[in-house]
């Protein structure tokens, strides 16, 4: 009687498509089954505390969610040449040893959402080179390596990042991730996004930036299919809200782009602070032209000693400013001059070659404004010139500095 009902359970197994037990080894606790001839190794919330050892290697789905292993590494996943789908979701792992997923040529789906990793590697990822899907969502990371994607770049279509900790995230890897489709950055800390990384991102259809810090965000041509729809370029799904915005006429593009869910709201100007955008006429989004409110007019400095020229500017956006040299090119940083934020250039050691009038040019997206300061060096004296030296530290010592 009981070889009966044996016989009638294996058959109905069979019939449905599904016959257990059949795998070389199965880790104890887990459940091992084929489907169609795929392996399916299914571990999840079996209280392990790493990644069991007898797993079998022709695997093509491992499921090992809902644990507390804490690392992996080493020869975890070795000779796994035909995984597709792994899934390490919501244990405690908090290292990824380079060069783990090695032999995962064939994986096209990895979830490592709901752990504890804070730094992602340039080797931690290092092998993947198909994949697809990219799920690290709710973890603790604070730093993403440029070269942690270097491997499926071109394959990569949804990434998820969102709930960490990043401040930076690699958009020099992120720009050339030619298939992407979904990306998702929200509930981070990020405060900038590098201009025009977006530009050849053809095939995306959604970018969730929600609750970070941003304050401005420059225009990409991608977003233009936003603004103007056409067949060619279909609107992208945009989620902005929660960033402290800072609206003026470098968010007008925004206010701008086609969307029923825009839930973006003003922090500055204090006038606007706190409207959605969609409340605020486009003519309200107004920049301020740069003013220099104060710069040195004219510097005298003996041959050799250090010249500092101060250029300070106000404007909305905040201007940025360059220096020209009196023979007209742009004064960049070098061993010998600094050129700082704050409108400071600082000449080191300075030669006869640098007498002339500088210009301070202040520069927003509203328009620039210049001021020019003229810096006299007074050379120095040939050797025996008693006269000549007393002579011009006489003259330094005069010469107003303003």
């Amino acid at each position: 009687k009981h070889l009966f009902f044996l016989l009638l359970l294996l058959s109905t197994l069979s019939l449905s498509g599904e016959t257990w037990g059949m795998v070389s080894a199965c880790p104890i606790h887990c459940v091992c089954r084929n489907l169609s001839e795929a392996l399916s190794t299914l571990c999840a919330d079996k209280g392990l505390l790493f990644v069991p050892q007898n797993v079998d290697r022709r695997t093509v789905e491992l499921r090992l969610a809902d644990n507390f292993i804490t690392e992996v590494g080493g020869i975890d996943f070795v000779n796994m040449s035909g995984l597709v789908d792994l899934t390490l979701s919501r244990n405690t792992i908090h290292l990824i040893r380079p060069m783990t997923f090695g032999d995962l040529e064939s994986l096209r789906s990895l979830h490592l959402d709901g752990n504890r990793l804070t730094i992602l590697g340039p080797r931690d990822l290092t092998g993947l080179v198909n994949l697809q899907h990219l799920i690290i969502n709710n973890n603790q990371l604070v730093k993403v390596s440029v070269q942690a994607f270097d491997d499926f770049l071109l394959t990569l279509e949804d990434l998820d990042m969102s709930y960490n900790n990043l401040r930076r995230v690699p958009w020099e890897s992120i720009q050339n991730m030619a298939s992407l489709h979904t990306l998702n950055l929200d509930h981070n800390l990020i405060d900038h996004i590098a201009e025009g990384v977006f530009g050849e991102l053809y095939k995306l259809a959604r970018l969730d930036m929600t609750s970070n810090r941003l304050r401005t965000l420059p225009p990409d041509p991608l977003f233009t299919g936003a603004i103007s729809p056409t067949p060619y370029n279909t609107i992208i799904s945009l989620n902005f809200g929660g960033n402290p915005l800072h609206c003026n006429c470098e968010l007008l593009w925004l206010r701008r782009l086609i969307r029923g869910d825009d839930m973006e709201t003003c922090a500055t100007p204090p006038h606007l602070a706190a409207r959605y955008f969609w409340s605020i006429p486009e003519e309200e989004f107004t920049c301020e032209p740069p003013l220099i409110t104060r710069h040195t007019h004219k510097l005298w400095v003996l041959e050799g000693q250090r010249a500092t020229l101060k250029c300070r500017a106000i404007g909305d956006p905040e201007p940025v400013i360059h220096w020209v040299s009196p023979d007209d090119r742009i004064v960049a940083n070098s061993s010998r001059t600094s050129s700082f934020s704050n409108g400071t250039l600082d000449i080191l050691v300075t030669v006869a070659r640098d007498d002339g009038a500088y210009t301070c040019i202040a520069i927003n997206a509203a328009g620039e404004a210049t001021a020019t300061v003229d810096l006299k060096i007074i050379p120095l004296p040939h050797r025996g010139g008693g006269d000549s030296i007393g002579s011009a530290a006489m003259v330094f010592l005069s010469a107003q500095i303003m």
